[in-house]
């Protein structure tokens, strides 16, 4: 998988979250290789969209068509300033059924820099199955490493109040353990977002 993620500050938040619905149900089923994304506006008022494609290649095909020019159109007219594409070549899923995360109601999104990208992914697989058996709020995520040292990690929840309600029990030491291994590869303060409003979509075999 490959994940193209676009961020700029926000105009007008009704007019991206049309512009992303009228892709997935109009134009994303006849796209080349488009299989899904993750978008909001955060609530410090910035854009935020996780492309996801099959592969780079097929990124730049779509990129080049009519309908994917028109969809980045539409988005311009709700922001501000000029977008940050970052292009993430190493991407991993992690959740126990990958098409649950369409249902989230919550999506938190950490960004940072990571001394051991291998390390990391390493140990959020070793957890992966524990994690998601203690918290039952969570539906999955993805960690997707940036060109440089940066990462984004996008974690799917049901709902804010399934979150606060898992926050109040006490995490396993193990798990404990191995989310503090991951915080310390950090070699800045992770910088954390959420969109408490989110559009997930998948690919749709046919138009609506």
């Amino acid at each position: 998988m490959f994940l193209q993620i676009i961020q700029a500050p926000a105009r007008d938040a009704d007019v991206l979250r049309a512009a992303s619905y009228r892709w997935a149900d109009r134009l994303g089923s006849t796209s080349v290789g488009w299989l899904g994304c993750t978008g909001g506006v955060t609530e410090e008022g910035v854009f935020f969209t996780a492309e996801r494609f099959e592969s780079e290649q097929k990124m730049w095909v779509e990129s080049g068509r009519p309908g994917r020019r028109r969809w980045f159109s539409d988005l311009r007219a709700g922001l501000t300033g000029e977008p940050v594409f970052t292009n993430c070549r190493e991407v991993e899923v992690l959740a126990p059924d990958p098409a649950a995360i369409d249902r989230a109601g919550l999506v938190q999104i950490v960004q940072g820099r990571v001394r051991n990208a291998g390390l990391m992914r390493t140990l959020m697989r070793s957890m992966e199955k524990e994690l998601f058996l203690h918290r039952r709020d969570m539906l999955g995520s993805t960690l997707a490493f940036h060109p440089d040292d940066g990462y984004t990690h996008l974690l799917y929840f049901t709902s804010e109040d399934d979150v606060a309600d898992a926050e109040l029990r006490e995490t396993p030491p193990r798990i404990k353990s191995m989310m503090d291994a991951v915080y310390e590869l950090n070699t800045v303060m992770p910088v954390h977002h959420v969109l408490a409003s989110p559009w997930v979509h998948s690919r749709r075999e046919t138009d609506r």
